[in-house]
């Protein structure tokens, strides 16, 4: 959780009771509760701030998520919460996850049709890994180059 947040078991209760596990084990389980707009993915407020449920969902179940590491789905489904579905990875591996998954726009030539305050937040963090080049994540959001510079000094999409 946060540095200085420890889950109380209410906390822990309420938010197992915004999942919804009746598939089984090998299913997903749906966040049942408020999601992020853009993204679908599950939030919930905890520990004085809004937070990712499935981040939640893994530190609950195998704690603290180291630094520089994100969670990523198996399942590509946002609202998953299953814990078996969940695994650590940088942010480089969860855009190459991505990518061979295919999960990528297509669309107008223009950027903002292109690319959703999800993928503004993935090329930031891959490109901050200094793995990934711009040219390689311009050629894989159908963008130019110069866009990809411009988001990565925030000079576009500067509310992300």
């Amino acid at each position: 959780m946060c540095p200085q947040y420890t889950p109380s078991p209410k906390d822990v209760q309420r938010f197992w009771s915004k999942v919804d596990s009746s598939g089984g084990p090998d299913a997903c389980w749906p966040w049942i509760a408020g999601k992020f707009q853009d993204s679908g993915y599950g939030q919930m407020y905890l520990g004085g701030k809004n937070r990712r449920a499935h981040k939640v969902a893994w530190e609950l179940t195998h704690g603290p998520v180291p630094a520089g590491l994100c969670v990523c789905h198996s399942c590509d489904n946002p609202a998953c919460q299953n814990p078996h579905h969940l695994f650590l990875g940088t942010p480089a591996d969860n855009l190459r996850d991505s990518l061979d998954k295919g999960r990528f726009p297509t669309g107008e030539n223009n950027y903002c049709h292109k690319l959703s305050s999800e993928h503004v937040v993935m090329i930031r963090q891959a490109y901050a890994t200094g793995q990934i080049s711009q040219q390689f994540l311009a050629d894989t959001f159908g963008v130019s180059q110069n866009i990809i510079s411009q988001i990565t000094r925030r000079k576009k999409w500067r509310r992300v």
